[in-house]
Formats: structure tokens, C-alpha cells, sequence
């Protein structure tokens, strides 16, 4: 009932009943990042160029949409999980192809517990951004909670061949003797 409120509540104020623009342009963006980041040789630059990614995919279509996507991430800091599940439900129904609120949307389910939730959210954000480095680790941490971790190597093996200096490389057994 909450979520439906929060989501009800957001719709009237940001007037998001009207269409959600098409994704910002940031194709050229992310390559050259992607680029930089595959070729990183301290992790310091692969920070540099993570912390671009995440700027780029947080950088929602319009204003309405920023606003779901900040008040979203926002309770998920808070720990209000529920009110975050509700903003970032507003956030997909106003634009279902911002792949960004399917994954802010699939952290907060998997921080509540509802893994089958997020992995949904996350197979969503990859049909839409492949190389979403969080997506590919959420989607991996969430078979991990499943107890899929078969599954769970091969996404983080995915994200590893993005990024090398990613963190989840410590979850994939054998590393260095069968890549």
C-alpha cells in the first residue's frame, strides 16, 4: 500500500503521466570510458573511469525522472527500502527504457531480500545497458543469495572481462589458473 501511495504521490507531483523523453546520448560516452577503464593499469584510473560510468548512467532523461531517481537512491541510503521501491516504480512506469531505475529498483529488492525481484530488475538494466558493471555484479551477488553460484561466476566473469580491477573478481574461484 505504501509503494502504491509513493508511486500515486509522485505521479501528481512531477506530472508523470505525460511520456518519458528517450535516454540522454551518452553512447559515445560510455565507450570511451569502457576503453579507458579495460585499459587501466592501477586501479585508481579504473576508479576514474567507474565513477564516470556511474555519472553517466545516473544522468536520468528529463528533470521528473532525475527527481524519482535521486528521492529512489536516496531512501535506499536511508535504509527506507520500501519508499525507495515506490520512487523507483514511479521512475520505470514513467520510462520503462531507463535502465537505470530497473537497477537502482533491483538494489533495493536485494538489500529487502527479494531476490527473485531483483534479478528481474537486473536482466531488465542488462537488455538495455549490456555493460552495466553494476548490474552485471548485482545480477552476480544475487545468484550468490540464490545459491546459483555457477551462475553467479558468469557474471562477474562479464564484468571482470569490463572491468579488471572489479571487486566480485575475489568471488570467482580459480581466478588466474582458468581464464
Amino acid at each position: 500500500m505504501r509503494i502504491l501511495l509513493i508511486a500515486l504521490i509522485t505521479a501528481s507531483t512531477t506530472g508523470a503521466w505525460a511520456q518519458c523523453p528517450k535516454n540522454p546520448a551518452i553512447f559515445d560516452e560510455l565507450d570511451q570510458a569502457y576503453h579507458t577503464l579495460k585499459f587501466a593499469k592501477f586501479s585508481r584510473d579504473a576508479q576514474v573511469a567507474t565513477d564516470v560510468l556511474w555519472s553517466l548512467w545516473t544522468r536520468a532523461p528529463d528533470n521528473r525522472a532525475q527527481r524519482m531517481l535521486n528521492r529512489g537512491m536516496m531512501n535506499i541510503r536511508l535504509g527506507d527500502l520500501a519508499a525507495a521501491e515506490g520512487f523507483l516504480s514511479a521512475l520505470i512506469e514513467y520510462c520503462p527504457d531507463y535502465a537505470e531505475g530497473h537497477n537502482q529498483r533491483a538494489f533495493a529488492r536485494y538489500l529487502a531480500g527479494d531476490f527473485e525481484g531483483a534479478l528481474t530488475d537486473l536482466v531488465r538494466t542488462l537488455s538495455i545497458q549490456p555493460r552495466h558493471l553494476g548490474a552485471l555484479s548485482g545480477k552476480g551477488l544475487t545468484h550468490l543469495a540464490l545459491g546459483q553460484p555457477e551462475l553467479a561466476g558468469i557474471e562477474f566473469r562479464k564484468e571482470m572481462a569490463l572491468n579488471p580491477f572489479a571487486a566480485e573478481r575475489d568471488f570467482i574461484p580459480n581466478l588466474g589458473t582458468d581464464l
